[in-house]
């Protein structure tokens, strides 16, 4: 049976392994394996910290904010709303 893209849901996916697996350098493959040895940035250490510091129901709301499963993408979003929402609120 022949595979063509539109008919078979694993064709993209097994082309798009097969182009990852000729291309990855080991190089490449060197220096992610090393990704995990590297010092944070001091942004996040921040973030670290941040979410450490947060009740469990904190860190919902935060991720639900992001829209997002990952911490760091709360961090994204607290570091955006944040401060706006420490800020005293007027009303005219």
């Amino acid at each position: 049976m022949m595979r063509r893209a539109g008919f078979d849901p694993l064709y993209e996916l097994e082309r798009s392994l097969q182009r990852l697996s000729g291309r990855a350098s080991y190089e490449s493959i060197e220096g992610m394996k090393n990704e995990h040895d590297r010092e944070p940035t001091p942004d996040e250490t921040a973030g670290m910290v941040w979410w450490n510091s947060l009740a469990e129901s904190d860190r919902a709301a935060w991720l639900a904010r992001a829209d997002s499963a990952v911490p760091a993408d709360a961090w994204a979003v607290y570091k955006r709303l944040g401060d706006l929402e420490r800020q005293p609120r007027t009303v005219n």
